[in-house]
């Protein structure tokens, strides 16, 4: 009876070391959405010139290294890297939730596109970022976004960086759907 009871108890050990614990269990269920196979879009305009990028099956990305995604890292960030550059906004908040999230050029100086190897930059009080989240739901985000930045001319001092002309970079149409957030 005691080597039964022994044995009872090392399979319940067992079986409970092979599974996700439950806030894993959670976050994953959270991240996937159930939904397999999800195409994530990003597509705008930067004065006039169109960019876009699918990514098909996003959810399948490697969270630490991927196209198109949103990280929580502190706040969240949504990056993605196009084959004209690279897209970066940061929301600055601890719980993302569908609303408009806003970044002027008076917070200070933030990195938003880099379009052709020239970086675009809220600098001045008049450039701006706005996001609108419409929807976030089975761990995917979508929505709209438009701005007006400037452009990073030199960077060569550390001290000293010269930009063009405020808020001459327009950035119109932007839409993204089916954003994998990942923890």
């Amino acid at each position: 009876m005691k080597l039964f009871l022994v044995a009872a108890v090392i399979s319940i050990l067992l079986s409970a070391c092979l599974k996700q614990s439950i806030p894993d269990a959670m976050l994953a269920k959270e991240n996937s959405g159930g939904q397999g196979n999800v195409t994530a879009t990003l597509s705008y305009k930067i004065n006039g010139n169109a960019v876009n990028l699918t990514v098909p099956d996003a959810e399948s990305q490697n969270p630490s290294l991927y196209t198109l995604g949103c990280t929580k890292s502190g706040g969240y960030i949504l990056d993605a890297v196009t084959s004209s550059g690279e897209f970066t906004y940061n929301f600055f908040s601890d719980s993302l939730t569908p609303g408009n999230y806003v970044y002027t050029g008076s917070y200070g100086d933030m990195f938003f596109i880099d379009y052709n190897n020239q970086a675009e930059y809220a600098h001045y009080a008049t450039d701006s970022m706005s996001f609108n989240v419409t929807s976030y739901k089975n761990g995917l985000i979508s929505g709209n976004f438009s701005g007006q930045l400037s452009p990073l001319i030199s960077d060569s001092n550390p001290n000293y960086s010269i930009y063009g002309a405020p808020g001459s970079i327009l950035i119109t149409n932007g839409s993204f759907q089916n954003v994998p957030v990942f923890y």
